[in-house]
């Protein structure tokens, strides 16, 4: 049986900071007026990308930002890629540079497939991701082991998509 990992609202609040420090530090050649925040899963991921399109915004330009809607684990990802696909060619006309940001990476399998499918002019982030996913992030506020913890955020709520075990 795993164990929950909850996130609290303070942490998220602190790893959201974290990430802020660890790409202002990298010092990435991104700017808003080229650059388009994708908010991967954003019914998980909304806080993290809107706190992080303001707290890294230059000449005071916040990032736009984009929703990228991914499949469930029981659901077909067919019409997910259909969809990522018209919409990145239209993005791609209008942004030069990506960030794709989601909160939780748990397998890695919505970021491979969304990346196979982009030209070399993104970045990842994530809240929070397993070490054992399939995609290595970038930028990553905190490691954890899905093998021994259910990531829980604050604000979430069992739904019937996602089944805890602990």
């Amino acid at each position: 049986m795993k164990n929950l990992l909850f996130i609290s609202e303070d942490q998220e609040k602190a790893l959201i900071q974290q990430l802020v420090y660890k790409i202002k530090m990298a010092d990435l050649d991104i700017h808003p007026c080229d650059t388009c925040f994708l908010m991967v899963s954003p019914d998980y991921s909304g806080v993290v990308t809107q706190h992080l399109s303001h707290a890294l915004s230059v000449d005071r330009e916040i990032f736009h930002i984009e929703a990228v809607n991914v499949p469930f684990p029981d659901e077909p990802i067919e019409s997910y890629v259909k969809d990522f696909r018209e919409n990145y060619a239209r993005w791609s006309k209008q942004w030069k540079h990506f960030v794709l940001i989601e909160a939780g990476i748990i397998r890695g399998g919505n970021y491979t497939w969304i990346t196979q499918m982009m030209d070399d002019n993104y970045h990842t982030v994530a809240l929070c991701e397993n070490i054992g996913s399939k995609f290595q992030s970038d930028f990553v506020g905190m490691y954890y082991y899905d093998e021994t913890h259910d990531l829980h955020f604050w604000w979430e709520q069992p739904n019937n998509h996602w089944r805890f075990s602990g």
